[in-house]
């Protein structure tokens, strides 16, 4: 075992050792209880960012801890097509070269996609192998694949079967730089600076304008009636009149609608059903001509008169000047909106009426919702033994689900591209529609052989909405899919739980006879930077996690993110963060490789003689350390007792965070254990029982024991510093040689604390208590770490003296003394003695000869100075009204806290200070 910690020399070597030894497969027979989760599958476009690097983190935790619990586990990967993102990446390539995509023709186009997918497809699967993900590769898919477009294709055709799917004319959100439909979820509302315009719309038969208030000038081309509310007194009288359409002349009626809200401007609304989602249901329920003025470019079209030709912006200024020209314009108004952004490219989003294929998406949303509602009134054990249940965590998204759920609307399934599952309709030259599972080649309706395909293709989201049970060999009853359908668990970004998890859950349940896609379903929150921003290239403020990788090793960036990850709190990700983590992989290399020297396996580099090599086929007796470790402990030295028994607890701790997805309480455990408990303390310890030759075997098999548990449980989130220390412990009775860790038994608690373990427990907390205090005392005191005073005693609780007076050779050993003997009166009671209490006994410290008398009185004068200029900047910070009146409580409580903690440390200076100049 190498003397440093260095990930980067066996990291690539490990993953592919795993590998090769197949430790990453599932079985599709097996007598073992199956776990599953389906990979969230990342866009073939991109690479792993430090959102990916979350989800792979988390799980593989939660395979790696499954498989290690002897479930059968399955974590199945694959990549999405992502069609309107792949098709630009390409087009923007493809510019590069002087090509465009028009001009090639689609055959042609679709085998560049495909191209240029061998060639970057699979970057990002090499970057998750990176940072250890686990999943089975051997069953990558890619939502393309034939398997999957066959099952897309069957899917489609059975919902129109069913009369869910439909083709039809409604309005819709259209990129007019992306040239295709958008999904509501494909559009995102963005706050920006705009204008409220008031313009006249003159009544035909003569009498006072009715004045319009819009953010959107342009549209006038296209409205179809002003509306008022039934019982708005003003405008009762026009109900049923006409008014003129400004700049256009055309009369449009004054129509009675409740959807008016009375008190917002006029009271009056200008209806453009062609170009608004509101006005379009306006228009329907009144029957209102569909005037379109814009068309798929995003230029006005022939309905707009003098206008046409005109970009939508251009339109707009020049609509606004002849308004004005013509008195139209009233005035003008600042107002900050909420506008619709096409989520790919940020142009603004325009509705527009269009022929698209839609899905009737409201059947499947009721038996969904009816899953969730189960599922809030279950456990997390109760839910993983249904099928018709889940569970969302953190809970407080189930609300978010149900409210959009209930509102939900037809979903429009076309995209106006070429890259993506091609909508298997066929039209005839009569034009009738086929719908067919296969290529059709003849009209279902007229027997035509002159068919052709429908050009569009479908929402990548759609083919992504099977993921869960097409990728297990669905529509047909693989043992794949009868293994392992219903998955375990989908985790993933809360971002996506509309696009992605309420679609799944719809089209799993709709699909698989009511069987959900997965039981519980966990949403992780956002990685930003260490101040809480989103990160961004604008900003500057984006780390690359294959850089962390690089500097720090995978260990450490997994382990930051685990212990980050709390349920519903977004990851602060900061370097130094990561740093500190990588400093706890590094404690745990030098832990084992002291361990290692101590068991004689590794050449000492410690002062002293070496112990002997330690046999444990000997000192178990042939048993395994565990069987060993449970029939022998209760008449285990307290140290080797005490160990044993916080291994329990951080077993129970563990396993508890994981069970709950609250990974960052199982990594905070593992932390706490791990470096507070085994390497400060239990360690330390050890060299004190080593020195015995009756406590030799026993603390050998102890310290080996727990260093191999402790890699076990922090296996799922530092796999590959755990398994390279693993290889390199010696053998040891029921380990096969040369076997994996990752596919070791995880450790089981023991059944529960016996009094032997209490008794143990209480008595290293009195004796970590006194060495504590005493070594604080020698650094508050600046006492040579090399000088070994002689101290005396005396118990104070006598309820412990027993317990204290057992660990006596072990305070003396940790603290750093010549003697520590119970007090004869001799120290107690002389000014130049120092006493520091502990809890359960004082401790008697001669302090001739142990301290520099000037040298201290200087430093301590030179403190309390410092401390008392501390203390009137602070009492005049609060004495400030200012302060006081505007700053937040929080800050002011800091304040008072650190003016208590200020004079609380001057008082402790000046007693030391008295001390010292009795020293004198």
């Amino acid at each position: 075992m190498q003397k440093a910690f260095d990930p980067e020399s066996f990291e690539s070597r490990l993953y592919g050792w795993w590998s090769e030894r197949g430790c990453f497969r599932a079985e599709d027979e097996s007598r073992k209880p199956s776990f599953s989760i389906a990979m969230p599958p990342p866009n073939i476009t991109g690479a792993l960012h430090n959102g990916h690097a979350l989800f792979v983190t988390i799980e593989d935790v939660l395979t790696r801890w499954k498989r290690m619990s002897g479930f059968n586990t399955l974590w199945l990967p694959g990549t999405d097509h992502a069609g309107i993102a792949t098709q630009m990446v390409v087009e923007r390539e493809l510019a590069k070269q002087g090509l465009k995509r028009q001009e090639m023709g689609r055959k042609a186009f679709l085998a560049k996609v495909w191209e240029w997918k061998e060639k970057h497809g699979n970057i990002i699967v090499d970057q998750m192998k990176r940072l250890g993900g686990s999943p089975d590769w051997s069953r990558l898919q890619f939502t393309m694949d034939p398997g999957l477009s066959k099952a897309v294709r069957h899917v489609f055709v059975t919902l129109f079967e069913q009369g869910l799917i439909y083709r039809g004319t409604r309005i819709i959100n259209w990129c007019t730089r992306c040239q295709t439909a958008l999904s509501d979820l494909e559009v995102t509302p963005t706050d920006r600076k705009g204008h409220f315009w008031h313009l006249k719309y003159v009544p035909t038969g003569g009498g006072e304008a009715l004045v319009i208030a819009t953010t959107r000038p342009e549209t006038l081309l296209g409205d179809a009636a002003v509306a008022v509310h039934p019982e708005d007194d003003r405008y009762k009288k026009l109900i049923g009149k006409k008014v003129k359409l400004p700049l256009l002349g055309r009369e449009i009626p004054v129509i009675a609608d409740s959807y008016v809200d009375r008190e917002f401007g006029s009271g009056a609304l200008k209806v453009t059903p062609g170009h608004d989602f509101n006005d379009y249901d306006i228009g329907k329920r009144h029957n209102l001509e569909i005037i379109s003025v814009f068309d798929k470019t995003g230029k006005v079209n022939e309905h707009g008169g003098v206008y046409q030709g005109l970009s939508i912006p251009e339109a707009r200024e020049k609509i606004l000047i002849d308004l004005e020209a013509q008195g139209l314009l009233v005035r003008t108004e600042d107002h900050a909106h909420s506008v619709g952004v096409c989520q790919r490219c940020e142009r603004v989003a325009e509705p527009m009426v269009s022929d698209q294929w839609f899905m009737n998406v409201k059947p499947l949303a009721e038996k969904a919702i009816e899953a969730a509602r189960k599922g809030e009134k279950l456990t997390l054990e109760e839910v993983d033994k249904r099928d018709d249940a889940i569970k969302f965590l953190p809970e407080g998204w189930v609300n978010t689900y149900y409210q959009w759920m209930e509102n939900i609307r037809d979903w429009c399934v076309s995209r106006q591209l070429w890259w993506g599952h091609q909508i298997p309709a066929w039209y005839c030259h009569n034009g009738h529609i086929t719908v067919s599972r296969d290529d059709a080649t003849k009209c279902a309706t007229c027997s035509s052989t002159k068919m052709r395909q429908d050009d569009d293709v479908l929402d990548t989201w759609f083919s992504s909405g099977l993921w869960p049970f097409t990728t297990l060999g669905w529509p047909e009853k693989t043992k794949a899919y009868e293994r392992f359908y219903p998955t375990a668990v989908m985790e993933t970004g809360f971002d996506i739980l509309f696009f992605w998890v309420a679609r799944m859950i719809m089209m799993g349940m709709h699909f698989n006879d009511g069987k959900v896609p997965f039981k519980r379903v966990y949403l992780h929150a956002m990685v930003r930077d260490e101040k809480g921003q989103k990160m961004s290239k604008t900003k500057g403020n984006v780390i690359d996690p294959l850089d962390i990788i690089k500097e720090y090793g995978a260990d450490a960036f997994r382990f930051t993110l685990s212990i980050m990850a709390g349920q519903g709190r977004d990851v602060k990700l900061s370097l130094d963060r990561v740093e500190g983590y990588k400093a706890f992989c590094n404690k745990l290399w030098n832990a084992s490789r002291y361990v290692l020297m101590r068991l004689g396996h590794v050449a000492s580099e410690l002062p002293g003689d070496p112990l002997p090599k330690a046999d444990f086929q000997k000192i178990t007796g042939g048993k395994p350390l565990a069987e060993w470790v449970s029939a022998g402990r209760a008449k285990f030295h307290p140290i080797n007792r005490w160990i044993l028994a916080e291994l329990d607890r951080t077993i129970a701790a563990v396993e508890s965070g994981l069970e709950e997805f609250r990974l960052n309480e199982s990594s905070q455990a593992l932390y706490d254990f791990v470096w507070g408990q085994y390497c400060d303390w239990y360690i330390e310890f050890s060299k004190e029982l080593l020195q015995h030759s009756e406590f030799i075997s026993e603390t050998q098999g102890v310290m080996m024991h727990v260093l191999e548990q402790a890699l076990k449980l922090s296996h799922p989130f530092i796999p590959f510093i755990t398994e390279e220390i693993y290889q390199h412990l010696p053998e040891r009775p029921g380990v096969e040689k040369g076997a994996a860790l990752m596919l070791a038994t995880f450790p089981k608690r023991n059944a529960r604390t016996t009094p032997e373990a209490e008794q143990a427990i209480e008595m290293v907390a009195v004796w970590k208590a006194s060495i504590e205090k005493l070594r604080a005392f020698r650094g508050e005191n600046n006492i040579s770490p090399k000088a070994r005073p002689k101290i005396t005693y005396e118990v104070s609780d006598r309820g412990k003296a027993d317990a204290f007076i057992a660990g006596v050779p072990v305070i003396r050993a940790l603290a750093q003394l010549e003697s520590l003997e119970a007090e004869t009166g001799y120290l107690r009671g002389n000014p130049t003695t120092g006493e520091v209490l502990s809890g359960t006994a004082k401790f008697f410290i001669p302090l001739k000869g142990l301290v520099d008398v000037d040298g201290e009185l200087k430093r301590v004068e030179k403190e309390k100075q410092t401390t008392l200029a501390d203390i009137e900047f602070t009492k005049s910070k609060l004495a400030k009204p200012t302060f006081i009146e505007k700053a937040p409580k929080e800050l002011i409580d800091k304040e008072k806290d650190k003016l208590r903690a200020l004079e609380t440390r001057v008082a402790d200076l000046d007693h030391a200070l008295g001390r010292l100049r009795q020293l004198k």
